[in-house]
């Protein structure tokens, strides 16, 4: 059994964003071990924009740089004054002074010696600045093939990324495909594929709860997609899926960040639905029950390389709940045909979703819980610490 560790997580986005697999990990290595959350470092452009359009203020400078959110997990904050800058001096001036404020929280929490995990490969320039025993990177998608991306800014991202899963001791893939491409970099590559809190969604299930006060008027059925709406959901099947079923409600839960004109057209396409609405981010202890007033669950997925790559989340979840799901036919739903409605294009989604919506099968719906009950978080963070103790081993 892996031993009491410190654990540094640089993160790229906020502790009280919309929850995603590092929340999941963490707080569940945090069961048994320190875990610091580093937040995304800021940037000089948004920082200074963020400044100038008043949303940023001497308050968030005078926020406190480290809290507690759990037993035995922190998260830090960033200095808004060291933002990141390719220009020099800025740019070396920046760095020291966060690094001194990160190495003021290190020694106010005691940690020594960490174990240090990196989420982007433009993170590999704090390597060493932890004196941290093992260095961890987990790759949870195809970065490169990112929607807002030129080809130039793909190739140094594949550049630096081979670098540091070369240099890392360990290297964590989410999918298949993604263990098919990262592999080569690293002998010491693993497959830990996403989860579900399963207990939490059938704590749901169980005990009876109000509707959440926003689905309340809607029209039954509803239709959900819960999660981030970004530039790999495709607006303009969701809109497809809207015309076709009128009387039935398609929801939206999840913050809207969109960076392709292509998506901003097909956000307005949807909008323009009536019976569409969008109810941006909930708390995430009550996304289990805005799912389960859901009739059926969507994965409307583009089918392009930054979705071939990708280990959904919402996937499970909606198992968890035996909810029918319709998806499209991506690499993350291959084997699951069973419990599934699996969809090879625009036209055969919408039908699905028919299918869907008429389904009346209990032995559908305990095959799916089941396929979620056998893909746990408790159960990928106890491979992950088996993992990070043969990687001690090794280097010992």
């Amino acid at each position: 059994m892996l031993q009491s560790q410190d654990i540094i997580c640089f993160a790229p986005d906020p502790w009280d964003a919309i929850w995603r697999n590092r929340h999941q990990i963490m707080t569940r290595l945090a069961r048994r071990h320190r875990v610091l959350y580093v937040e995304p470092r800021p940037y000089l452009r948004p920082t200074v924009a963020g400044w100038r359009a008043g949303t940023l203020g001497w308050r968030d400078l005078r926020r406190p740089a480290l809290r507690q959110v759990q037993e035995r997990l922190f998260v830090y904050r960033p200095p808004l004054y060291a933002p990141l800058s390719g220009r020099e001096p800025l740019r070396s001036l920046a760095a020291g002074l966060r690094r001194h404020s990160l190495q003021v929280a290190l020694r106010r929490l005691g940690f020594e010696r960490p174990i240090l995990w990196l989420t982007r490969p433009d993170q590999a320039d704090v390597r060493g600045e932890c004196r941290e025993r093992l260095l961890v990177y987990h790759i949870v998608d195809e970065y490169t093939a990112y929607a807002d991306l030129d080809a130039e800014r793909a190739a140094r991202i594949r550049l630096r990324e081979q670098a540091l899963a070369g240099q890392a001791d360990v290297v964590l893939v989410t999918s298949r495909t993604l263990l098919q491409s990262k592999g080569p970099y690293n002998p010491h590559t693993y497959l830990v594929p996403n989860a579900v809190d399963y207990e939490a969604f059938q704590r749901v299930l169980r005990e009876p709860a109000p509707i959440p006060g926003e689905l309340g008027p809607f029209r039954r059925p509803i239709i959900g997609y819960v999660g981030a709406v970004n530039d790999k959901i495709d607006l303009h099947l969701l809109a497809m899926v809207a015309r076709r079923y009128p009387r039935a409600t398609l929801v939206l839960v999840g913050p809207v960040a969109l960076h392709t004109p292509q998506a901003q057209r097909e956000l307005a396409e949807l909008q323009s639905c009536l019976n569409v609405h969008f109810l941006g981010q909930v708390e995430v202890s009550a996304v289990p029950r805005y799912m389960k007033h859901c009739d059926v669950g969507l994965l409307p997925y583009r089918r392009n390389e930054w979705t071939r790559n990708i280990s959904s989340l919402k996937l499970l979840e909606y198992l968890a709940l035996g909810l029918p799901v319709v998806g499209m036919d991506l690499p993350m739903v291959e084997g699951l045909g069973d419990v599934v409605y699996v969809a090879a294009d625009e036209e055969a989604f919408v039908d699905a979703v028919g299918q869907a919506l008429v389904e009346e099968s209990p032995a559908l719906r305990a095959s799916r819980q089941a396929v979620a009950a056998a893909n746990t978080w408790d159960e990928r963070v106890a491979r992950i610490e088996a993992i990070l103790e043969q990687a001690l081993g090794r280097k010992e």
